[in-house]
């Protein structure tokens, strides 16, 4: 709920559960999960904010072929009504993969893209993540 110093108080929600992976369960799936930084809230897909709060996106990203998984690239952006804070890289990085960076950021306190882009392979089975913290508005 969201109440303006000027104007009608209105209720503004925001869905964005991300689950992707590939035909059969095999090969690279992602899973999107959130928390409330700011009211210490536990990690779940679904999470309540207020202006102000920040809130921290993690996508896991796993391996669920029996192969290794090279150029592995998350792409995600800022949500609706929030700002961007911060992206992080999880240590330590799973098995395979060498590296891990933050290619394309907004500014803080702007909305845009955020891509990570992983270095190496994936093997078979592991999983890693990365960290996308905003500010509600």
């Amino acid at each position: 709920n969201f109440v303006p110093t000027v104007g009608v108080p209105q209720t503004l929600t925001r869905q964005d559960v991300t689950t992707v992976g590939a035909v059969g369960g095999s090969g690279l799936t992602l899973q999107k999960t959130v928390r409330n930084i700011t009211q210490g809230g536990l990690v779940t897909t679904n999470n309540v904010a207020k202006p102000s709060d920040i809130v921290e996106y993690v996508i896991t990203y796993t391996n669920t072929s029996t192969l290794p998984v090279t150029t592995i690239v998350v792409l995600d952006n800022t949500p609706a009504f929030t700002t961007f804070v911060s992206a992080a890289c999880s240590l330590p990085l799973p098995a395979g993969v060498t590296g891990c960076s933050i290619v394309t950021t907004p500014a803080v306190g702007a909305n845009g893209n955020v891509e990570w882009m992983m270095t190496g392979s994936l093997a078979a089975a592991q999983s890693g993540q990365v960290t996308l913290r905003v500010k509600v508005d």
